[in-house]
Formats: structure tokens, C-alpha cells, sequence
């Protein structure tokens, strides 16, 4: 799978894509420190390797 169909989904997507395609990735958080991640959505900003790196992005769709 290309990583460039991963950059920017919804943490949920990219994990459903990627175990369709039988593989599991590790999931890290990154995050600002004062950042309220209660109404954000988790979204791919990374990927290396078997690694996926989320960050809390607040834009009205919680996932």
C-alpha cells in the first residue's frame, strides 16, 4: 500500500485499510502539550515503516 493513501485519514480508516491488507501497524501519539484531543479527530501525520504517527486534529469530526 502506498503510504501517500494513508497521510491525513481518519486514524480509524487507515487502520481498516491497512489490516485488509493483513498488516498491523504500531500507532504512536504525538500531540501539543496543552491540546484537547476530547473533540478531535486522529489522523495519520506519518508513516515509517510498520508505524503509524496520529496527531489530534480539531475539525468538528471526532473519530
Amino acid at each position: 500500500m502506498a503510504v501517500e493513501t494513508l497521510l491525513g485519514l481518519p486514524l480509524s480508516v487507515a487502520l481498516e485499510k491497512l489490516r485488509e491488507a493483513g498488516v498491523e501497524p504500531e500507532v504512536v501519539h504525538t500531540a501539543a502539550p496543552r491540546g484537547n484531543r476530547e473533540n478531535a479527530t486522529l489522523r495519520v501525520i506519518r508513516v515509517r515503516g510498520n508505524e503509524l504517527t496520529v496527531g489530534a486534529f480539531e475539525d468538528g469530526t471526532p473519530v
